[in-house]
């Protein structure tokens, strides 16, 4: 099912879904919506691991705790939300 849409210039992206989509019953719009869910959260938790050690690797030979708080302040410049769990979540992605 086609409906999510990104302009990868300009970093934007929306939804629009068919109209088979709302037609089906709520329940299952739910578990679709659920599933879609935590895909996109799985995705978004990689690319901030990603932009992570795309910034600690250009900041070089500075403390771990340095790179890390670097990075929240890149985070909030950007209006990017922050986990407050990123070092587990370098360990594990």
């Amino acid at each position: 099912m086609s409906g999510l849409f990104a302009d990868l210039e300009l970093g934007i992206g929306h939804v629009n879904l068919p109209d088979d989509f709302f037609a089906t019953s709520s329940a299952i719009q739910i578990e679709v919506l659920s599933d879609w869910q935590r895909a996109l959260d799985e995705l978004r938790l990689r690319a901030l691991v990603r932009l992570y050690r795309d910034l600690a690797t250009a900041l070089g030979d500075i403390p771990d705790a340095e790179k890390l708080e670097r990075f929240r302040v890149t985070c909030q410049s950007l209006d990017i939300a922050c986990p407050d769990d990123m070092a587990a979540l370098l360990q594990q992605y």
